[in-house]
């Protein structure tokens, strides 16, 4: 507690002793205050202050109470609380400040102190520039207060609506306006409303988008980098010297987290996407923000250097969609041949479409994998569709080795299905049908320019007219959908297949395959479905693209 001057008896002209005033003295400065910062300073508040207490020798200081850059919008300001409760203590019972403004732009708060709560309490309240005392002259309160609260209210008003605007347009612009940058990256030290790759952390970004195609958990994935003594984002901030947002204890401190992890996974940022005004304030009055409908949020894409590919960065959205539970403690060896780790949340009950879990059971000899339904280990309403591990693989890797063979194998197949003169036949028709159509759609048009003019000279009625006008552009519009579908396949005949087909491309890479990753089940498969009877059908990847190639190579 600092004090102005000392306790002293003071007298009026008429010779009568005045009551002692132990004030609280209030100073408020905040960016909101623009190009006004140096009328309204903390220190040019101070002068204002001292200079009329000297001048009330009544005026004692029992304190001094600074917000130094806090809105004055809403009360959530620490030394305005502390004020409240000393004048609440009765500790001070007048209260200074330079204007009305500092004590706050929030009409109706600022107007309910005053007006009410104040004189409640039996405070004495002094805005010395508006010539405002509550004790020597009440109508002051009255006459002004109401007035000055609100143009001061909608002061804040325009402020914030200014600020939000530079904001968006600066978002719009591909600028970030954050206070720190995503992990992954760093501010560039040249404009730091724009993002540059920082390599350390970005290492770290690449190897768990990689653990997590590999098939390890979100939660295997936490305890894999606490193992590696990887700090998380905010203990690398910290130890970068920039100041921590959020407090945690020592048995946390540097631990992932896994809804951490998880937003790593799922963040566009790491594309080159900037997405911002991800949350708004609800009132420039409240410190409170609420959430953005995605919708509205702002984003640019490309704005920056992705640290992940956009294959990588939708085969872990992918992931994402399945029903991926394994225990973690068998997480590290998801590529282990013979545990399963590798098709975990890609085998599925065929009959009831649950996805099936991983269990083992231990001999003396050996320990046996298998995949039960989920249904029947939680429920019973299923069977259990007990299917072996080892089964699977053997199913899917021969699945896999016949369609690699097939890929390898369509560049000699793709030459003839080229020169084939079925293909020049089939593109023939298709050229010759749109021509069909073509012509007949300007044979309709001729004819329907023609109504009007019939109608005109009363060659037809107006039913007669409305009737052929309606069936005509109905005519019409069925020939335009079917030249549309024509064009599209004369665009597919023209361009037959090449070596740059999705599914050619996916498959020959993994020519002379011998063993199963999880890598290859990630980029090969769509879905392993266990029949009650012990049959698996596998759904794969490219399958449209698989069988248009049949199709067109018969």
């Amino acid at each position: 507690m600092s004090s102005g001057r000392t306790s002293r008896d003071a007298v009026n002209t008429f010779g009568t002793k005045l009551p002692e005033w132990q004030c609280g003295v209030y100073l408020r400065l905040s960016r909101e205050d623009g190009d006004k910062m140096e009328s309204d300073s903390i220190a040019n508040q101070r002068r204002i202050t001292d200079k009329f207490i000297e001048k009330n020798p009544e005026l004692n200081v029992y304190d001094t109470y600074i917000d130094d850059g806090f809105s004055g919008t809403n009360f959530n300001r620490p030394n305005v609380i502390r004020l409240l409760e000393d004048i609440k203590s009765r500790k001070v019972n007048c209260l200074i400040v330079k204007d009305l403004s500092r004590f706050g732009r929030n009409y109706h708060e600022v107007g309910r102190y005053i007006e009410v709560v104040f004189p409640l309490l039996r405070l004495r309240f002094i805005s010395v520039n508006d010539t405002i005392d509550s004790y020597k002259n009440p109508a002051s309160v009255n006459s002004s207060v109401s007035f000055k609260n609100v143009m001061n209210d909608e002061y804040g008003r325009d402020i914030s609506n200014k600020v939000k605007g530079t904001f968006n347009a600066k978002r719009k612009r591909g600028d970030f306006i954050g206070s720190f940058a995503p992990y992954g990256y760093r501010k560039s030290p040249e404009n730091h409303n724009k993002l540059i790759i920082d390599q350390e952390a970005a290492e770290n970004v690449r190897m768990i988008y990689q653990m997590f195609l590999d098939g390890m958990s979100v939660f295997n994935i936490c305890g894999k980098l606490g193992e590696m003594e990887i700090p998380n984002p905010t203990a690398y901030k910290v130890g970068k010297g920039y100041k921590a947002q959020r407090k945690t204890t020592e048995k946390t401190k540097g631990l992932w987290g896994d809804n951490t992890v998880r937003r790593l996974l799922q963040s566009r940022v790491y594309l080159g996407d900037l997405i911002q005004k991800r949350n708004e304030s609800v009132s420039y009055k409240l410190r409170v923000n609420r959430m953005v409908p995605k919708e509205k949020n702002i984003v640019v894409k490309n704005n920056h250097e992705p640290i992940i590919d956009i294959d990588t960065f939708d085969r872990a959205q992918a992931l994402f969609k399945r029903d991926s539970w394994q225990p973690r403690k068998e997480g590290a060896a998801v590529n282990d041949v013979g545990n399963g780790a590798i098709f975990v949340g890609y085998v599925k009950c065929a009959d009831c479409g649950r996805t099936m879990n991983r269990a083992h059971v231990v001999r003396p000899y050996k320990r046996y994998y298998y995949f039960k339904c989920a249904t029947y280990r939680l429920w019973k309403r299923c069977t259990i569709h007990s299917t072996p591990v080892e089964k699977i693989e053997k199913a899917v890797l021969a699945l896999i080795q016949k369609h690699v063979a097939i890929a390898v194998e369509t560049e000699s197949l793709l030459k003839v299905i080229h020169e084939s003169p079925v293909r020049n036949n089939a593109l023939m028709r298709v050229k010759k049908a749109i021509e069909n159509k073509v012509s007949e759609r300007a044979k309709l048009t001729r004819y329907l320019n023609d109504l009007y003019p019939d109608f005109k000279d009363e060659l037809i009625t107006k039913e007669q007219y409305l009737q052929f006008k309606n069936e005509s552009e109905a005519f019409i519009a069925e020939i335009d959908a079917a030249l549309k579908t024509l064009n599209e396949q004369a665009v597919r005949e023209e361009n037959g297949i090449d070596d740059s087909n999705d599914f050619i491309a996916a498959f020959k890479k993994y020519r002379n395959i011998t063993a199963l990753t999880r890598e290859i089940v990630v980029e090969l498969i769509d879905m392993i479905y266990v029949e009650e009877s012990g049959g698996i059908r596998i759904d794969l990847k490219y399958r449209d693209l698989f069988e248009r190639l049949l199709e067109v190579s018969r």
